[in-house]
C-alpha cells in the first residue's frame, strides 16, 4: 500500500471509560439536588400564593359582610365551613352557586334523617356539601387550584363514584385556636394555654332550629391579639385513597377537624400525633400517609363529634409549614418552634407575648 502504514483508530480504555461514569455520576449527584430544591422552591412560592389568596378571601369576605367566614356553619359532623363561603372570592362563584344546600342560600335546618344517603326530595340537606343532588356532586367534584398545595402531588379524589359522598380533597385548613374547635383542653398532659382562634366553633351553634347560638364569624375588631400576631391558615396533608373513604383529615368541604379547620395543640410536622374523630388514614387503608395519628372517637352524622379532637399543621416542604395570618401576610414557621409562641400565635385574644419566632 505504497508503503503507508494505517493507524488503528483511538479508543477509550475500560479505565477511562470508568472515569468518564463516575465523572458523570458525580455530576448528576451534585445537580440533582439543586434540582429538587428549585422545583420545590417554585412549589413552595405557589403555596404561599395559594393561602394569600385564601386570606385575602376571608377579608374580601369580611368587608361584604362585617366578619369573617365561620369555621362550622353547625355544630354538627360534616357541616358546611368557611372554604364554601370565600368561593365568590376566589373567583369560583359558579361553584358557589351549586352549593344549594348552603343556609345562607335560603334554606332552614328542620328534623332530618341525617344518616340517610339521599336527604329529602332533591338529594340535599342544609347541614352539609354532601348529597346526591347533581349540582351538590359536580360543586364538590370541581378541582380548585387554590386549594391544592402542589408540593402533596394533588388534587386526591375521595370516593369519587360515590354521588352523595365524592369529592376532591384539600390542604388549606382554617385555626380554631390552641386547642379542640371549642377552644379547650385536648387532654394531651399540657397546660395549655387553651384559647380560641379566628376559626373556633361554639358549642351547639345552629344545631337544630331555634338554636340559642347562633352562628357568627369572628369580626377583625375582636383579634385584639393584633392580626399579624394571630394565625388564620394553614396547611395539611391529604391521604391518597382515592376508591374508598380516608377519613376526614384533608376534607376541607367540611367543617371537621382535619378537614377544614386545625389547631396549634401541637407544633409544625409534630412526631406526637394528631387525634381525630372518625378514622385516620392508615386505619383506612393508605399505608403511605405520613403524619402520625390517633382516632378517639367514631364520627357521627348530625352530631358535634369535635369535643378533644385536634389536627396540626403539616406539609411537605421541608423544615416548616407555611401560615396564612390574619393580616394577609404568610410566613413560614420552622418545624422547632416553641410550642408555648406556636400556641399563642392561634389564639385570638388571649394578650400573649410573642417576641420572636
Amino acid at each position: 500500500m505504497n508503503g503507508m502504514a494505517f493507524r488503528g483508530r483511538s479508543a477509550f480504555t475500560l479505565v477511562e471509560l470508568l472515569v468518564v461514569i463516575a465523572i458523570i455520576g458525580i455530576l448528576v449527584a451534585l445537580l440533582l439536588p439543586a434540582v429538587q430544591a428549585a422545583r420545590e422552591a417554585a412549589r413552595r412560592s405557589q403555596c404561599v400564593n395559594n393561602i394569600k389568596q385564601l386570606a385575602l378571601a376571608c377579608h374580601n369576605f369580611h368587608e361584604q359582610y362585617a366578619e369573617l367566614p365561620y369555621g362550622r356553619k353547625y355544630d354538627a359532623w360534616d357541616s358546611y365551613t368557611w372554604t364554601e363561603l370565600i368561593l365568590p372570592f376566589i373567583e369560583q362563584k359558579s361553584v358557589f352557586d351549586r352549593y344549594i344546600s348552603l343556609p345562607e342560600r335560603g334554606y332552614t335546618l328542620g328534623t332530618p334523617p341525617w344518616n340517610h344517603p339521599d336527604w329529602g326530595s332533591k338529594g340535599t340537606c342544609p347541614l352539609t356539601p354532601a348529597g346526591s343532588n347533581p349540582q351538590l356532586r359536580e360543586a364538590r367534584r370541581t378541582r380548585i387550584p387554590t386549594f391544592v398545595c402542589p408540593s402533596d402531588g394533588g388534587p386526591y379524589g375521595n370516593e369519587l363514584f360515590s354521588d352523595t359522598w365524592g369529592f376532591y380533597r384539600g390542604n388549606y385548613r382554617g385555626c380554631v385556636g390552641s386547642g379542640d374547635m371549642y377552644g379547650e383542653d385536648v387532654q394531651d398532659g399540657t397546660n395549655g394555654p387553651w384559647r380560641p382562634g379566628v376559626f373556633a366553633v361554639k358549642h351547639n351553634q345552629s344545631y337544630e332550629t331555634g338554636a340559642s347560638i347562633p352562628t357568627r364569624g369572628v369580626k377583625i375588631a375582636q383579634i385584639t391579639d393584633g392580626t399579624s400576631n394571630t394565625a388564620m391558615i394553614s396547611e395539611g396533608i391529604c391521604p391518597q385513597i382515592e376508591t374508598a373513604w380516608g377519613g376526614p383529615i384533608g376534607s376541607i368541604i367540611y367543617g371537621n377537624m382535619g378537614g377544614a379547620l386545625y389547631s396549634h395543640a401541637v407544633t409544625p410536622n409534630s412526631s406526637a400525633p394528631d387525634r381525630i374523630i372518625g378514622p385516620c388514614p392508615q386505619n383506612q387503608g393508605d399505608k403511605d400517609y405520613p403524619a402520625p395519628c390517633q382516632s378517639i372517637g367514631s364520627n357521627a352524622g348530625g352530631q358535634p363529634s369535635a369535643s378533644r379532637a385536634f389536627a396540626g399543621a403539616r406539609s411537605r416542604h421541608p423544615g416548616g409549614v407555611n401560615v396564612g395570618m390574619a393580616d394577609g401576610s404568610v410566613r413560614f414557621v420552622s418545624d422547632t418552634v416553641d410550642l408555648l409562641i406556636w400556641r399563642y400565635l392561634a389564639t385570638r385574644n388571649g394578650q400573649e407575648p410573642l417576641g420572636e419566632f
